[in-house]
């Protein structure tokens, strides 16, 4: 019992550290809309060649968005990560793929970010080799990844 403690413990503090490493800033908007329309602007910015730094630079810092009430829909104060999640692959020394993945979606509206309502962006060697789902399934199908 005091083990699993532990790891909760620690578990909460990889995540709060995770989040306290970044820079967060709080940014106000008017409605929910205008925050996905901003967010799927910076991501359509995103080109092929870029390195992670242009792609971090574009994307901006984790920040905590506050929406009023508006109609029926509750207020939202709610910390959204850039990006929300990373995965890494180093099978092969050759080719370092990391894939990045950008909140752009909404789909269960449950409160919980997952992957499908993220945008994939995929670099080979710290470069962009493509977005999006249509290319991420693609790339998977081809590379292998597990």
């Amino acid at each position: 019992m005091n083990k699993i403690k532990l790891l909760i413990v620690i578990g909460v503090w990889l995540i709060s550290f995770n989040i306290a490493s970044q820079d967060v800033v709080e940014k106000k908007y008017n409605t929910f809309q205008e925050f996905l329309t901003e967010q799927n602007l910076k991501i359509s910015k995103i080109n092929n060649g870029l390195n992670k730094v242009e792609v971090e630079q574009i994307m901006g810092n984790s920040m905590i968005i506050n929406i009023p009430k508006v109609g029926k829909m509750k207020p939202l104060n709610k910390l959204f990560k850039q990006p929300e999640y990373i995965n890494e692959y180093n099978s092969n020394p050759e080719k370092k793929i990391n894939i990045f993945w950008y909140f752009s979606t909404p789909k269960d509206q449950d409160g919980i970010i997952s992957k499908k309502e993220c945008t994939p962006v995929i670099f080979e060697n710290d470069r962009v080799v493509g977005n999006g789902w249509p290319f991420f399934n693609n790339y998977r199908r081809t590379v292998r990844l597990n």
